[in-house]
């Protein structure tokens, strides 16, 4: 609860926040998707921060995980908390990518450029790839 004090969640919200990450790790490491992701990679890491300049401003990025797979490509991917208790949770996902892909691709321009990149949603648990 430490870690949540620190990044600014209210006292009464830390019990609440602490079983969300919970749940999210369980169900992460649950799913083979997950797994992948999370997978002990050389040179994978979690939150890489960089600078990338835009339009003349420096702009900071922090990227959730970035790793490169058995094949050589570079991933970077984002995790997503947010829970779908809809009739469609693939409506959803494929909403949720489009809201995050400039968020995504800004995070390859700052890999510089050679990145494939994906949306992670352990609660549903789903997946979406970003072009």
């Amino acid at each position: 609860t430490q870690e949540l004090e620190r990044r600014g969640v209210p006292r009464d919200g830390r019990e609440a926040a602490a079983g969300l990450v919970l749940a999210a790790l369980e169900s992460a490491v649950t799913d083979e998707r997950g797994r992948w992701i999370l997978a002990a990679r050389p040179g994978a890491a979690n939150e890489v921060r960089m600078g990338l300049l835009e339009d003349g401003l420096v702009r900071l990025v922090v990227m959730d995980r970035v790793f490169t797979d058995a094949d050589g490509v570079r991933w970077v991917v984002d995790y997503k908390t947010g829970r779908h208790e809809g009739a469609s949770p693939e409506a959803f996902l494929d909403r949720e990518r489009d809201r995050y892909a400039d968020q995504l691709r800004r995070y390859r321009r700052a890999c510089g450029g050679d990145a494939r990149l994906g949306l992670y949603f352990p609660l549903i648990p789903g997946w979406r790839e970003v072009d």
